[in-house]
Order: C-alpha cells, then structure tokens, then sequence
C-alpha cells in the first residue's frame, strides 16, 4: 500500500500556522521534500516533513501554543506529571517523518520492545505522534488514535517510556509505563526507518 496521507512543505506551514506555530522551510527544503519518499505497510501511513529549524517544535511549545481548553481542539489534557520532564523540550527532528496512522497489526498489548526485531521500523518520538495527530486534525479535521495509544522512545521518570493517544475529548493524552506494561489499547505507531536515517 502506498502512503495515505503525505503533507507538502506548504501544507505542514499551514496546518502549523493554525496551530499558532511559525514555522518555515527554506527554498532548497521546499524541492527537497517535493517528493515523498516511497514505502509500504499494510497500515495507512501519514507522511510529513520538518525544516531544519525545528526548535518550535517541541511538546513544550506546542502544548504552549494549542493549550488545554478541550473545548478548542486540537489540544492536551492537561496533567502536572509531565510538565517538567525533559522529554517536553524534545524537539522533532528534521526530515521526513512517516508513521503508522494507528498502531501496527500485532503490536496491541505489546511491551515497548516489540519492534526490536524489524530493523525497518522504530518507536517514534511522542512529539512526532503529537505533530501527526494535530496536522491531521487541522488538515482533514479527523482525530486519530481516539481510543488508542503508541508506546514512544522517550524515556521519562522511574525509568518510564512515554505513551500518546486518546486524542477524544479531553485533548490529548500523554502518559508514561514500565517497559514491561501491557494494555489492550496500547500498541506502537511504528515510524518507517528511511535509507540513510541514521537520526
């Protein structure tokens, strides 16, 4: 299956200048990205790309930006655990971003480790899970993952990986589990490992 969903570099500055975020690509980006790259997964695939300056691009700032109010999605539910953990500053990095729009066929109610053996595949960084469902919502108006979560690679307190998910609402959630948790909603929106990534 070919990618579902593929963002140009307009469309991602449009979507993020309605979230209150400025973000711009260069001239040389803009060509750059004007092809997606080609991939498969039987799952349906949101593909977009982030300029080299990306340092608005954290949880941080786009929890900053979007606020709390569940009345005015996209947002996030807000919670004190995660306001100082370093993993908010975290900022999504530049490239290509392409990831499962909702957790891959036999992931559910997996620990964290279960990509390990697919070297094509990879737990994706929670800011990047946040940035697809809120570039979805502002570009098609649909909300991902409403009932599920994707285990994430950042690492939190007490040795914790971060969970997103159950964007419904209340906004969005993130949470944080043993690597060793399980749950019947949680699964991985695996990112695709391009040739030559070695971010």
């Amino acid at each position: 299956m070919s990618l579902t969903i593929s963002l140009t570099p307009d469309e991602v500055e449009q979507c993020l200048a309605a979230l209150h975020i400025e973000c711009r690509f260069t001239a040389a980006e803009r060509v750059a990205y004007a092809t997606t790259p080609v991939v498969k997964l039987p799952e349906r695939l949101f593909a977009y790309p982030v300029p080299s300056d990306s340092s608005l691009l954290t949880l941080s700032n786009i929890k900053d930006r979007v606020g709390t109010d569940p009345k005015r999605p996209p947002s996030f539910f807000d919670n004190p655990w995660y306001q100082s953990e370093q993993f908010m500053s975290t900022r999504c990095t530049p490239g290509w971003h392409i990831l499962s729009m909702e957790p891959i066929s036999g992931s559910l109610q997996q620990p964290v480790d279960y990509l390990r053996s697919n070297p094509e595949l990879e737990l994706p960084q929670a800011v990047e899970v946040v940035l697809m469902l809120f570039l979805h919502f502002v570009h098609r108006g649909e909300q991902l993952l409403f009932k599920k979560h994707s285990w994430c690679s950042d690492m939190a307190s007490l040795n914790r990986h971060v969970t997103v998910g159950a964007f419904g609402r209340n906004g969005v959630f993130l949470s944080a589990h043993p690597s060793n948790f399980s749950s019947q909603g949680l699964g991985v929106c695996a990112k695709i490992r391009l040739p030559g990534d070695n971010r």
